[in-house]
């Protein structure tokens, strides 16, 4: 049975979760196997380097050198003495239990998480992980009639949709160095589904009533309709200038798709999602590293924001930074209960296993 590290940050990669699995059958077994103090914080990184390959190590070398303010004299024997060991990682919060633990820590400008836990973890709290545990910034399509599953809190957006189900929405946005402790609830939009939200943001004329995800959205969907060119010209004219019209959307929902494109809402929002002004920019931005996908109930799109410092080429580095937009609607989550949870859960807060 593996024990699960999952490593939270804003850097290096788009979904800003790093995991690594280890083949021991508890978080005690693991942190008994893996403790060992080194005399120097170049043989602490080394070390680092070869239990979590392939990650920036340098923010854990405080669990691999002795600090007299946070004596660990021996191997942890108990769980106990696992958060009295993470108390060293520059820790501002642990919480844990018997199979888990899970720390908020400042390291650098921003603040990480760090997730440890075990398969009696997850079968204890089904489902609890399954969004952490997805290393991959894409989310599956899907969709399903099942009955509306119980999300997590999250807060109303005002003004509803004209239609039916409900849209879920949340992001990953760092403005401070309290990135993490800063986070609060996603969104709700009664009313409306993921293939007209194009429609409902054009529809929208004052902005400044618009949450943040939805107003980085529309701003890319005015990008893409300001100066429309190309044999599709005249279809993104129409609607951009009557989008309220349903005959606009269906003929060229119809243009489309027998080009085997997608239908009008779903193409203009994974245009939108691509188009630059639907991101924050700061320095050294790289579009080429955006991760864009669009499916019929779900749209997301991680948007490279910056590189510092900066590194010639446009492979992605451990400098990298994103920001997360994500999109779904009461259908997708039918089919996907826990992970629609989960985005909700890792967007609002820190300690998501508890």
């Amino acid at each position: 049975m593996p024990v699960y590290f999952v490593y939270r940050c804003h850097d290096g990669a788009p979904s800003e979760r790093h995991v690594r699995r280890f083949e021991y059958d508890t978080v005690l077994d693991w942190a008994n196997a893996v403790w060992k103090m080194h005399d120097t914080r170049a043989g602490a990184n080394e070390y680092g380097k070869q239990l979590f390959t392939g990650l920036d190590t340098d923010a854990f070398h405080t669990l691999f050198t002795p600090y007299d303010d946070y004596p660990m004299p021996h191997r942890p024997r108990t769980m106990a003495d696992v958060k009295r060991w993470f108390d060293a990682f520059y820790c501002e919060e642990t919480a844990h239990g018997s199979h888990h633990i899970q720390c908020l820590t400042e390291w650098g400008d921003n603040q990480q998480a760090v997730y440890v836990f075990d398969d009696h973890y997850r079968a204890k709290k089904p489902g609890k992980a399954d969004f952490l545990l997805l290393d991959n910034w894409e989310l599956p399509a899907g969709e399903s009639d099942a009955p509306k599953v119980r999300m997590p809190k999250t807060h109303r957006v005002e003004h509803r949709g004209d239609g039916e189900g409900t849209l879920y929405f949340a992001g990953t946005f760092v403005d401070c160095k309290y990135n993490l402790e800063d986070l609060s609830d996603a969104y709700h939009l009664p009313g409306l589904r993921v293939p007209d939200l194009a429609r409902y943001l054009l529809l929208r004329q004052d902005q400044d009533d618009l949450e943040y995800y939805l107003s980085h959205l529309r701003d890319g969907l005015v990008e893409v309709l300001a100066n429309p060119f190309g044999e599709d010209a005249g279809f993104l004219t129409a609607i951009r200038d009557q989008p309220d019209e349903d005959t606009h959307w269906a003929v060229y929902s119809d243009w489309l798709q027998d080009r085997d494109l997608p239908p009008a809402g779903h193409h203009l929002l994974d245009r939108a999602l691509r188009a630059d002004a639907c991101a924050t920019k700061g320095k050294h931005r790289r579009p080429k590293l955006d991760c864009v996908k669009v499916t019929t109930h779900v749209a997301q799109a991680c948007k490279h924001e910056g590189r510092y410092p900066d590194q010639s080429g446009d492979e992605l580095t451990d400098t990298d930074w994103f920001e997360q937009f994500i999109y779904f609607d009461d259908r997708w989550a039918a089919a996907h209960p826990t992970l629609a949870a989960g985005v909700l859960t890792f967007t609002s807060r820190w300690d998501v296993l508890s």
